[in-house]
């Protein structure tokens, strides 16, 4: 499920990128590099130029947009901040073909606008990591 929302993620990034620049190629990172902390390599028109945007995808219910942010994820979207994305694009579970781009969620420097904006969103801490010594 998880690769066909970044499938179609990165359809959507090259149809936009194609309107503003024909040059421009998103990549789909994650098919190369599991460790990257983002799926999809982009560009985002800034003023008179682009700049690089990463872009982790997670298909989520539309009913609480809930998701998991990995350790790795977080590190990295701190590293990146306002150029680091999560795009939430929800999908009907009884046919995972079904993604609904009109209801897609697309949210960057996830510090300030999901850490630090607990009226919108619910964090809860899930695990631990346990190894033998």
């Amino acid at each position: 499920l998880g690769l066909e929302a970044e499938k179609l993620i990165l359809k959507y990034e090259k149809d936009k990128l194609k309107k503003y620049n024909k040059k421009l190629t998103p990549k789909h990172i994650a098919l190369e590099d599991v460790s990257a902390g983002y799926d999809i390599l982009s560009y985002q028109k800034e003023n008179n130029s682009f700049k690089k945007i990463y872009i982790e995808v997670k298909a989520v219910s539309s009913s609480d947009y809930r998701f998991f942010l990995s350790n790795l994820e977080f590190t990295t979207s701190l590293k990146y901040k306002s150029s680091y994305y999560i795009y939430l694009l929800p999908v009907d579970y009884s046919n995972v073909s079904n993604f609904d781009y009109e209801k897609i969620i697309m949210i960057n420097d996830i510090s300030k606008n999901v850490f630090n904006d607990m009226s919108k969103w619910s964090i809860q801490n899930d695990g631990y990591l346990i190894s033998k010594k």
